[in-house]
């Protein structure tokens, strides 16, 4: 929603300031009262507005703490190159309870559940909204409160599960609830607000919720849970929707110029139009640190950059020049121009402030700006519900089947199409590497979908330069099944009920 109004959600961050460092948000009863607000369906409106705030928050659907600190840092193909002390705990696993992304993403989400309970309560109370206004809106903020859920407990495992407004008087040691329970709820909410969400928005509605992302983000819910048949029917009733498409050009698949295209099924809306406080530093974090002012605007860190692992990993023809389109839409290196500022040439000899590699990912680089970034961001693309088709389709004994998703995929990145009878383990094998290739710096194909499938470990292993200096062994907490984030210290001092996940130190 580009037209989202900075007026309308700053007066709801001001009504709904919240404990936000105790992770569990109270919503201050002396502020919004039934005589002031939830009046009208402007009310409503604006409060859903401050829902929708929450996801672009850097810690929550930024593709910052979420994509790049935390997914492709974990796996290795990113480097970050700060080598600041709580992203290199994240990069070599140490994972203590009181680092700073993971507290910064907990309290994050659930301040996100916060906002979206607090609609859900008090417009379902509203009795002067017309049954589709208000179906509508408790749609939009079911999904948000699922999707905040689903990074909970994929992250996290069982937390507090909280579907209720809180207030002063509220208790606030709530136990965990089982990651089983929570995925119900998961389900409960995506499954819910789908059955009310349209196809499409128009005009100013345009990045809202929609169907078709509410069952995408449902799909993968079944795929962490393993409900593969589940899954394929999920994704069926995707693309019957008829509203989504491969782009043929991968570059303008993230282009600034062609936002909200008919491959992005849900998005991280950003604008520098009206108040820089809406937008982004992606691109700050993209750009190369040094480079000329006149390509990086206001500034560039470099934060984070390709590494060489995935580089190599990239398929070429036998002269070995890349093949992988995807690389020119979104990769430069040494001698390589900008795609839309082809006046930068990346140096042969590189300053080692631009990148330690040698490559810089331009997804979200596009212009040299002096104002935070107005480049939406990809959450869930039409790429991704092909690959999860076809993992969920191999699963059922459909393994050609899914090998057509996966070509599809490839076709477009213009490369050959992989044979139909792989056998099973082939097939996986061929979903993770386009994930691995499609995504890069984006939430999906890194550390979680590795993760849920048991494949995390032995792909880091086979792929960091520096396993044997993350010391894996002498780490318990990724030695279990399902690796998870341990629960922040801060969380615990305010909610004493939490248990520790396990293989970390146990609460003192």
């Amino acid at each position: 929603m580009k037209t989202i109004a900075s007026v309308i959600v700053i007066l709801f961050l001001v009504t709904m300031t919240s404990c936000g460092d105790q992770y569990l948000s109270v919503i201050p009863t002396d502020v919004l009262t039934d005589a002031n607000f939830f009046k009208s369906e402007a009310d409503a409106q604006s409060a859903l507005i401050g829902v929708y705030g929450q996801v672009q928050s850097e810690s929550t659907f930024g593709n910052v703490v979420d994509a790049a600190n935390i997914e492709w840092t974990m796996s290795g193909d990113l480097y970050e190159q700060d080598q600041n002390t709580p992203r290199v705990e994240l990069e070599m696993l140490s994972l203590p309870a009181n680092n700073l992304y993971i507290g910064q993403l907990y309290s994050a989400l659930f301040q996100g559940v916060s906002r979206a309970n607090f609609v859900i309560v008090r417009v379902g109370q509203m009795a002067n909204l017309t049954p589709q206004v208000k179906a509508s809106i408790l749609a939009q903020a079911k999904f948000l409160r699922g999707i905040f859920y689903y990074r909970l407990v994929n992250y996290f495992g069982g937390v507090s599960l909280i579907t209720t407004e809180l207030n002063a008087s509220s208790k606030l040691d709530i136990p965990r609830a089982s990651a089983a329970d929570i995925w119900k709820q998961v389900e409960t909410d995506l499954t819910e607000a789908a059955a009310d969400l349209p196809l499409t928005w128009s005009g100013s509605d345009i990045g809202r919720a929609t169907k078709g992302a509410a069952l995408a983000f449902l799909v993968k819910a079944q795929l962490w849970q393993q409900k593969y048949q589940e899954a394929v029917n999920s994704s069926e009733s995707i693309i019957a929707l008829g509203v989504y498409g491969l782009l043929p050009n991968f570059r303008s698949v993230f282009l600034k110029t062609n936002e909200n295209n008919k491959e992005m099924v849900f998005s991280t809306q950003y604008s520098s139009v009206n108040d820089a406080s809406e937008g982004s530093g992606l691109d700050v974090r993209s750009a190369p640190r040094g480079a000329p002012a006149a390509y990086i605007g206001r500034a560039a860190n470099s934060n984070f950059v390709p590494q060489t692992s995935w580089i190599n990993s990239i398929e070429r023809d036998q002269t070995g020049k890349i093949r992988d389109q995807r690389y020119y839409g979104v990769i430069i290196g040494p001698g390589e121009s900008h795609p839309e500022m082809p006046g930068f040439v990346m140096p042969l000899t590189f300053p080692n402030p631009y990148t330690k590699t040698g490559y810089i990912v331009t997804k979200y680089w596009q212009e040299a700006s002096l104002v935070n970034s107005g480049i939406n961001v990809p959450i869930i693309r039409y790429s991704e519900v092909l690959l999860n088709y076809a993992e969920a389709l191999n699963e059922v004994g459909r393994s050609a089947d899914a090998m057509k998703q996966v070509n599809l995929v490839r076709t477009r990145a213009t490369l050959d199409p992989k044979p139909l009878d792989l056998s099973k383990d082939k097939v996986l094998d061929a979903v993770f590497f386009e994930r691995r290739m499609e995504f890069i710096w984006e939430p999906p194909g890194a550390f979680s979908d590795l993760n849920r499938r048991g494949r995390y470990l032995d792909f880091i292993k086979a792929n960091r330069a520096d396993y044997a200096k993350i010391q894996v062994d002498t780490k318990p907490w990724v030695q279990q099944k399902i690796i998870l984030l341990p629960i922040p210290q801060s969380a615990r001092d305010v909610n004493k009920s939490l248990t520790q996940n396990p293989g970390y130190p146990a609460f003192q």
